[in-house]
């Protein structure tokens, strides 16, 4: 079986238009987590712990990459916050793509003196995202 190489990820998300702008050749590293927790339901006469299926995890994703005129489009108004979710395509197998709507977190963009400008973000998903065969176009 083959392994998955990164040269198949690619990232989407809407500019500040709303059109979806792919920012994958500006993108260092993109991840998706979640899942879901259990809690406890141990009973006073129970002698082991036991737990319970919890309420789904909203779906994570964090993204950083290089600054460039697109990027800084997207990124810099989201320093301050915003009402708008960003919709937002990740595919990180050929051919597979997780998609949906995803509420801007924490964004930061960073420059060191003599280095490229970088960015970096955490979106979160509270509905999750679909995952699909057909990117966003």
């Amino acid at each position: 079986m083959a392994h998955v190489i990164s040269s198949a990820a690619s990232f989407k998300i809407d500019d500040a238009t709303g059109s979806i702008a792919t920012i994958s050749g500006s993108v260092n590293s993109v991840s998706v987590e979640g899942g879901q927790p259990t809690i406890e339901d141990t009973g006073l006469g129970d002698t082991q712990r036991t737990t319970v299926r919890g309420l789904g995890d909203a779906t994570i994703v964090n993204i950083n990459g290089y600054v460039d005129t697109t990027t800084e489009a997207i990124f810099a108004p989201l320093v301050n916050g915003t009402s708008l979710t960003k919709t937002i395509d990740v595919g990180l197998v050929s051919g597979q793509f997780l998609s949906g709507e995803a509420w801007p977190e924490s964004v930061t963009l960073g420059a060191s003196m003599g280095e490229i400008s970088t960015f970096s973000a955490t979106l979160r998903a509270q509905a999750g995202l679909t995952r699909t065969s057909v990117a966003q176009a």
